[in-house]
């Protein structure tokens, strides 16, 4: 099974995304589109692991939250990956708490690598996928998809845990599963 840990996105803001992105699905382009209900800010992917492992990695992740506070996610802005002029990858900005954020990855890496989960070489850059470039896009796509996103507040979500998925493939995309939920800190 394929595991990925992540942040539910609330439906409000789901559907605040899905509006924004609208036009752009419409287009003919080569781009595979998050579909709405799949929508969330990923957090750690482990990849394809042995379904007799999911109790040991919720067991894991449990202290990873516990010295965050919950906390309101800020979701706005647009860009791409590597670069708006020849992005692979179209996402969805986290604005704040961007320091809340990093340490619970942090803290999810930290748990997860002495399991044998590699660390992401990558810097973490949290946000939320909506679509990947499948083919050439014309010059000055990404921007275009930028500017007209740029300013715009998607929603703020409150955050008081996070989720472990598992991702399952079909020939009509990925369908995601929440598997467990993990509080962060309760608050007294």
């Amino acid at each position: 099974m394929r595991l990925f840990t992540g942040i539910a996105l609330s439906p409000a803001c789901r559907n605040a995304i899905a509006s924004a992105v609208s036009p752009f699905r419409s287009r003919r382009i080569h781009v595979s589109w998050t579909p709405d209900r799949n929508l969330h800010l990923t957090m750690k992917f482990l990849g394809e692991t042995p379904p007799d492992r999911v109790e040991e990695i919720a067991l894991l992740l449990g202290p990873a939250g516990e010295d965050i506070p919950p906390f309101d996610l800020v979701v706005e802005e647009a860009g791409g990956f590597p670069s708006l002029r020849a992005p692979r990858v179209l996402w969805i900005g986290i604005r704040e708490p961007l320091e809340l954020v990093g340490k619970l990855q942090e803290n999810m890496e930290n748990a997860l690598s002495d399991a044998g989960f590699p660390r992401e070489e990558r810097p973490f850059h949290p946000h939320i996928t909506v679509g990947r470039v499948k083919g050439g896009l014309s010059p000055g796509w990404g921007e275009e998809y930028a500017r007209a996103l740029s300013g715009r507040r998607f929603g703020v979500v409150r955050v008081s845990s996070f989720q472990l998925y598992e991702s399952r493939l079909s020939p009509q995309g990925a369908t995601y599963f929440v598997l467990r939920d993990i509080p962060l800190r309760r608050e007294p």
